[in-house]
């Protein structure tokens, strides 16, 4: 009897984690825009951007379209991994600004219509923060079991991100990324009574983590974020099995806190797998270059030469792509995100990741077709500062602030670049040689202030579709997508985004020689509604269905009416 009790409490569990649950309202329109806070606007002419700076600019923003910011992390730092080595949750970083200049920055935006979320690194603090001071004490005190130690010197196996000290407390501890990132303590999912340092998830440790992780949500909801991208979401609880049962499980406990406190507040989360990170809670799983998210990104848009990624990607004028493999894959995303009511967004590119001008894709014309994907799939649309205006991946940019992982991250964290003024208009520092980090050297760089009155620049055809999403609800969030091309024969790559009678179609050639492909019908009509250039493309439509003739790099959406 009791058996059947705990099977049956279980299943009521599972049903309840899988059911389709509602979005705020504006979630479901937003269009959400990436800053990198060091390299977005310098106010005070330090040559480090800052929170006064974003400020200043909330009106460009809001004219492109976006809705609302997501800042990369602005909290006090060690700056020995771009931000996400915290020494104090509670504060905002000096080099930004104030606690009062980021309330400002919430209150301005938000008079605008603009929402803020922040970024939260829940899984590690710096090795300077107070709490891994105290926990590296030998004497035992409240944060002893903040962080993961060993009880000795004996180094666990593997030995991965596992770091020896000279520490009065002489232990071992874990790492979460760099070893001056000691990793949070939320506890193990199958805890070796064997190994000391794999605590259980109820501890006294990993409960007070867990609770601490609230407090700094609290603390910030209440001043007035919207919310919070959080950093290595599904890494938290330690030895987790393959669905991140652990992990989930934590995450259902801090939403049941989170969606009852602040109920119009949204989390994102880097995980790259949607059916765990939504079953968890989460509103928005980020599609990124890891995870199942990266078998879908890397080869659609990772133009690079990473031994991670295929040589060449479909947005390549080569024309030599494949993504049967990654359009199934997205089909199944589309389908468990959709019953599961939250969202899978595939940002342009982040502060991790490589700009979607690199390498063979460069041109205006390149960077229209490629970036139409982002702002045409049915979840809200992340984009990366820059990317609205084709900013180069500086490839010669040094590295700053540990930005050298598996690459150089700082070839996509360089200057916004405002103007062909000093400093690219983003700082009146003198001496370049002060900059966070040089601007684009070209003769003629990409520019929010040439590109502003220019119909023809990426700057204007991003607004355009922008604006064409916002007022096109089959376009939104809420229209059904579907893959109709041939995935076998990808140029063109065709994909239908419906709600009840209305019906459009995208269409893609980033290959650099025409193509053609039909479609199924879908109606008697089909009518350009937007595109690099309507002389590009042209669709003939019959009984058979639909024919898309396609210029060298071109784009079209089409609306198919009965």
């Amino acid at each position: 009897m009791k058996q059947r009790f705990f099977l049956i409490i279980a299943t009521l569990f599972a049903t309840l984690t899988l059911s389709a649950k509602e979005q705020p309202e504006w979630l479901k329109k937003a269009a959400i825009y990436h800053i990198y806070p060091s390299t977005y606007m310098d106010s005070n002419g330090d040559g480090i951007g800052d929170l006064n700076g974003i400020c200043s600019k909330l009106d460009y923003i809001k004219s492109v379209g976006f809705n609302c910011i997501w800042l990369s992390p602005c909290f006090v730092s060690g700056w020995e991994d771009g931000g996400y080595d915290v020494i104090d949750f509670y504060k905002v970083d000096p080099r930004f600004g104030t606690n009062e200049e980021l309330k400002r920055l919430f209150d301005t935006a938000h008079a605008k219509g603009i929402k803020v979320l922040l970024d939260l690194v829940a899984g590690h603090t710096s090795d300077k923060h107070p709490w891994f001071k105290e926990s590296l004490k030998a004497e035992r005190n409240e944060y002893s079991d903040y962080y993961i130690w060993t009880e000795g010197q004996e180094m666990p196996q593997p030995s991965f991100r596992w770091v020896r000290n000279k520490y009065p407390r002489n232990s071992i501890y874990l790492s979460n990324f760099f070893p001056i990132q000691p990793a949070l303590n939320y506890g193990y999912y199958n805890p070796n009574p064997a190994n000391s340092w794999e605590q259980a998830y109820d501890a006294p440790g990993p409960k007070a983590v867990r609770e601490e992780l609230k407090r700094i949500i609290a603390y910030w909801c209440d001043m007035g974020a919207d919310g919070f991208r959080v950093d290595m979401a599904q890494s938290l609880v330690k030895g987790d099995n393959k669905n991140r049962d652990g992990v989930q499980r934590l995450w259902r406990d801090v939403f049941e806190w989170y969606n009852t406190k602040y109920p119009n507040n949204i989390m994102l989360s880097e995980w790259s797998n949607p059916k765990q990170s939504i079953s968890a809670g989460f509103n928005i799983d980020l599609l990124i270059h890891n995870g199942i998210g990266g078998k879908v990104y890397r080869p659609l848009v990772c133009e690079t030469s990473d031994k991670m990624a295929p040589t060449t990607c479909y947005f390549n004028p080569k024309g030599e792509g494949k993504i049967r493999k990654a359009m199934e894959l997205y089909t199944q995303i589309y389908n468990d995100y959709r019953a599961l009511g939250g969202y899978a967004s595939m940002p342009t590119c982040s502060h991790d990741i490589w700009r979607l001008t690199r390498m063979n894709r460069n041109t205006p014309e390149e960077q229209k077709v490629a970036i139409t994907l982002f702002l045409t799939l049915p979840t809200p649309p992340i984009v990366y500062y820059g990317e609205e205006i084709g900013m180069r991946n500086l490839e010669y940019a040094p590295a700053k602030e540990g930005s050298v992982s598996s690459r150089n991250r700082s070839a996509c964290r360089t200057p916004m670049q405002w103007s062909t003024e000093r400093n690219a208009g983003f700082s009146t520092v003198e001496d370049a040689r002060k900059l966070y980090l040089p601007v684009d050297n070209a003769f003629s760089f990409p520019n929010v202030a040439e590109q502003e009155n220019n119909p023809n620049s990426v700057l204007s055809y991003v607004k355009g579709l922008l604006a064409l999403r916002a007022k096109t609800p089959a376009l939104g969030v809420e229209g059904e997508w579907k893959y109709v091309g041939d995935m076998d024969n990808p140029y063109p790559m065709i994909y239908a985004r419906t709600l009840g009678e209305e019906k459009y179609v995208v269409v893609f050639n980033p290959a650099d020689r025409e193509v053609s492909g039909s479609i199924a019908p879908l109606g008697k009509r089909a009518e350009w509604v937007y595109g690099n250039n309507p002389k590009l493309t042209k669709c003939k439509t019959s009984n058979e269905g639909h024919t898309f003739k396609m210029k060298p790099i071109s784009v079209a959406i089409y609306k198919i009416e009965n």
